[in-house]
């Protein structure tokens, strides 16, 4: 099965990070040509589990898109909801990245009805006991809802961060993605771990 590359631009990441994250996700299919593949990893240098957060949600950004009803705003916000768990690597990417030609934001935010204005939000674990209240809030919003917290896609959530076999990958939440106006890149669901318990290889392009 092809697997996507996610791409990495970020000047400020050592050339190791980027062999790294290249090789967990595998080489470019025919529609990502400027993309490269490369080799093994060092293994006395994993990126840790918020490292790999970090580049996901800026890549997760090149693959969604807005099915209608969409205005664009100045700026690509990827929002963090509630105690910031993934540090400062993502705002290192984000400062030489643009998405749709927008430059890249990370605000953290202490309050949900801030991230009602954000194209990504990462809802931190300790949101928890306020899930609920946060995804009605968020509903019919068109925010891309991500987080590592367990069960995070039963209780509506759209992509779940989880580790397996020592690697962190993620999940996809079909049912609530379509509940919005947001679609994912056929490419993006083959590379889930699992897309509404499905196998990816069940995703049709």
């Amino acid at each position: 099965m092809v697997r996507i590359l996610f791409f990495i631009s970020s000047r400020r990441l050592s050339r190791w990070w980027r062999l790294t994250a290249i090789a967990r996700l595998g080489c470019a299919t025919v529609t990502m040509m400027s993309l490269l593949c490369s080799g093994p990893i060092d293994a006395q240098k994993k990126p840790s589990d918020q490292e790999v957060e970090a580049t996901y949600l800026l890549n997760f950004g090149k693959f969604m898109r807005h099915v209608e009803g969409y205005s664009p705003r100045p700026s690509f916000d990827i929002c963090i909801l509630g105690r910031d768990t993934i540090g400062r690597m993502i705002d290192e990417i984000a400062a030489t990245e643009s998405i749709d030609h927008h430059p890249v934001r990370v605000p953290r935010l202490a309050d949900v009805t801030g991230a009602k204005s954000c194209e990504i939000v990462f809802i931190s674990i300790d949101e928890a006991e306020r899930l609920r209240e946060d995804m009605a809030i968020l509903a019919g919003s068109n925010v891309l809802t991500v987080s590592d917290m367990p069960g995070f896609l039963d209780r509506g959530g759209m992509i779940q961060f989880m580790p397996i076999e020592s690697r962190m990958r993620f999940a996809v939440n079909l049912t609530a993605l379509n509940r919005s106006h947001l679609s994912l890149s056929s490419e993006l669901l083959k590379v889930a771990v699992s897309v509404n318990g499905r196998s990816p290889s069940e995703v049709q392009p």
